[in-house]
């Protein structure tokens, strides 16, 4: 016995060592990569790709993960980071967990170090002899690069260390409360740094790309979306086996799943197959070398749990009226939602592998079944955290959701009535936001349960809520102008007078640029607005910074486009209601995730301060009356429709190419001329074919596609009725 424990710890030290050397050799390999982009050192093939003598400091710094060989470096550092916190900060997990977890870790480190070393070198020698490098992607050139990526990968590949944490569990075939506990911190950070990059990303899409818009639906924006889902749904899962020892195994299929999906991803920006503005230009073979990896873990993954399901069945017996329901229910649809993305994602890329037909799936299909599935989340998250752990009583549930819903009635109503142009769509999805906020509100206040882990909920459903409301009231109320503007006139934009002041030169430490200045003024209130227009001659390339004013928690954007003369520009202006409360849902969801880590003890007073005051909103001068007339608003919504043949994931209306702007053209005249939409939708059809529509159109070969969320529901309530109701509720 004293031998095989000296075995044992010999191998718990070995294995400790070697992930701290690893991680040691990792960060000088990335320290002189930084070191090579900081001094220009064009002797390394990636910073000559990459960089140039011109770049500010921040750039030449951020340039190291800003090409694909830098960011797979980027990605391994922090896979092995996240190896070494295990050997400094877990001591007190068992001695076989603890080296099982770092036996996975480290296997899927050797293989992402494989591909680094054969397919992905940030550290190849260039054979050329030069002394200026090509630089690097002006819209890369961006404060947002310094922060989106290393928390998008924070997240990511830290669900490389939950999914170690559930085969070393399997293997020491020991999963319970102890093993959800151990684990459910790594979810909550995963899930945290994760929430932070998909926040960071939108914000720096809405006002670097100068699109006036936040969330394309685009193939790499979906492929961080959908591990997000699935890690949401293990984060509260987690839950469930730490307090009650139920659901493990589900537990850890979500586990594999949410790692899988995150190499998915990876493979989706790097090999090619799939058109998006996100994606690294890169050779094939390296998706196949990633898909090859993929393949070897999910074997290995599923044929471990497969061997568990066979020998640790699980027997549940649920209640109707309980948290853990919700917590199923709340599974099932983040489990559908997360399908839904996913299919509607590939398969373009499935149907023209398989007939040769190409289709779009753009933002009309994830908008119809998508956010419908969304709100039915959110309002089931209003009511969960009012349930207790086993049974509960209808008559106490009813009695606490009645405030709440009288609440909210009443402000949807009077909502209505002042913003007379919102949508049904809009209206539902404000009426589930003010319920969701309401019922987290009273759960906090009035039913005082002031514990830690109630206030990170409280954030976290909160956050959520005020993201639907953002997305509902901005959507819903824009207001945009496109139009040409000579310097010295002005025109009227809702109630807003823009004044076209002068159009200036300025040279940057690596760019040309065009700065508009505009006045903009309503009553007492006078904004100036400078957007650019850049051109950087390392790259030979034209970028747009938009000029962005913020009054309470909407915004003006104004963009400046092509210049048709000496005097004479395009400008195009938006008024976006509410657009803040976006950005500010998703600090606020991290913050409860944040919340839920700490140990430190806050007087309740102070939080209660603190919510009271962020969540305080001043008075927002907002319109009712549309700037736009009928016809505006036909052809706004027809150019949503139609894709930009340039940009690929973007339409018409949110692209700044030459061809976008001369489909507009087209879909005004048309629209003037009193064609219907079904006439303007068959000219370009014929034109471009089913492509150029982002809506996939209902017919054979996209019924699958369409029928994915539904099907994914009805399958989930039959699985849910089966295992966990039939025969076994107490009626």
């Amino acid at each position: 016995m004293l031998k095989k424990g000296l075995k044992l710890k010999n191998y718990e030290n070995v294995s400790t060592i070697m992930t701290r050397f690893h991680f040691l050799f990792i960060s000088i390999s990335f320290s002189i990569l930084i070191w090579a982009f900081v001094v220009s050192d064009f002797s390394f093939l990636t910073v000559w790709n990459n960089s140039h003598t011109a770049k500010p400091l921040l750039y030449k710094i951020t340039g190291t993960w800003g090409n694909h060989e830098g960011s797979m470096l980027l990605w391994c550092w922090v896979m092995a980071l996240y190896g070494f916190l295990i050997t400094q900060n877990y001591q007190f997990l068992s001695k076989e967990l603890k080296e099982n977890t770092l036996m996975f870790q480290g296997l899927l480190c050797f293989g992402f170090g494989l591909y680094l070393f054969f397919a992905s070198n940030p550290l190849l020698v260039n054979e050329i002899n030069t002394i200026e490098g090509k630089g690097l992607n002006p819209l890369l050139q961006d404060p947002g690069l310094a922060f989106h990526p290393p928390f998008l990968y924070l997240g990511y590949v830290g669900l490389s260390l939950v999914w170690s944490f559930a085969l070393a569990g399997i293997l020491g075939k020991k999963i319970d409360k102890n093993w959800g506990s151990y684990v459910r911190p790594w979810v909550v950070i995963s899930w945290v740094f994760l929430t932070i990059g998909i926040t960071l990303g939108s914000w720096w899409a809405y006002y670097e790309l100068g699109w006036g818009g936040y969330w394309f639906w685009d193939p790499v924006e979906n492929a961080s979306l959908i591990p997000w889902l699935i890690a949401t749904a293990l984060l509260h899962t987690t839950i469930a086996v730490e307090k009650k020892g139920v659901l493990i195994n589900w537990c850890i299929l979500l586990a594999i799943m949410a790692f899988g999906l995150s190499i998915i991803g990876t493979f989706i920006v790097r090999s090619g197959l799939i058109t998006s503005v996100h994606a690294f230009a890169n050779d094939p073979l390296r998706g196949v070398f990633i898909l090859g990896l993929l393949s070897l873990y999910t074997i290995l993954s599923f044929s471990m749990y497969a061997f568990r399901i066979k020998k640790e069945r699980e027997e549940i017996h649920l209640k109707i009226l309980s948290k853990e329901t919700f917590f199923i229910f709340n599974n099932l649809l983040l489990s559908v939602l997360a399908l839904t993305v996913f299919i509607g994602t590939i398969y373009p890329l499935i149907l023209e592998v398989i007939s040769n037909e190409r289709i779009s799936v753009g933002p009309p299909f994830f908008v119809i079944t998508v956010i419908p599935i969304a709100l039915l989340i959110a309002f089931l998250a209003a009511i969960g955290p009012l349930l207790a752990w086993d049974k509960n009583s209808s008559k106490a549930l009813l009695k606490r959701i009645l405030l709440p819903s009288v609440l909210t009635i009443v402000l949807v109503i009077a909502i209505y009535n002042y913003f007379l142009n919102l949508t049904v769509l809009s209206v539902l999805g404000i009426l589930i936001g003010i319920w969701l906020l309401s019922s987290s509100l009273q759960n906090i206040f009035k039913f005082k349960l002031f514990g830690f882990k109630n206030w990170a909920t409280f954030l976290g459903h909160s956050g959520f809520a005020l993201l639907i409301l953002g997305v509902s009231f901005s959507s819903s109320l824009q207001n945009e102008y496109e139009g040409t503007l000579k310097v010295g006139s002005s025109i009227d934009f809702k109630d807003y007078k823009v004044e076209f002041l002068s159009v200036k030169e300025f040279k940057g430490k690596n760019y040309i640029s065009s700065i508009g200045k505009f006045n903009i003024s309503k009553q007492d209130l006078n904004y100036i607005l400078e957007p650019e227009k850049r051109y950087y001659p390392a790259e030979n390339s034209l970028t747009t910074e938009a000029s962005i004013v913020s009054k309470n928690l909407s915004q003006l954007y104004m963009v400046l486009g092509e210049k048709i003369n000496d005097n004479t520009w395009v400008i195009r202006i938006w008024h976006k209601p509410f657009i803040l409360l976006i950005w500010l849902g998703g600090i606020v969801i991290a913050s409860g995730g944040f919340l839920s880590l700490s140990s430190v003890f806050l007087k309740r007073q102070i939080i209660k301060s603190f919510i009271i005051l962020a969540f305080t909103l001043p008075y927002i001068g907002l319109f009712a009356k549309e700037f736009n007339p009928e016809i505006e608003e036909r052809i706004h919504r027809i150019n949503l429709q139609i894709r930009c043949m340039v940009c690929q994931t973007q339409t018409i209306d949110d692209s700044d190419a030459q061809l976008a702007k001369d489909l507009r053209a087209i879909v005004r005249q048309k629209v003037i001329e009193g064609e219907t939409e079904e006439e303007i939708f068959a000219f370009f059809r014929n034109r471009y074919g089913d492509y150029i529509l982002m809506k996939p159109p209902l017919q054979q070969n996209t019924i699958i596609l369409w029928l994915t969320p539904f099907l994914g529901l009805l399958f989930g309530f039959l699985i849910i009725y089966r295992f966990f109701f039939y025969k076994r509720i107490e009626r």
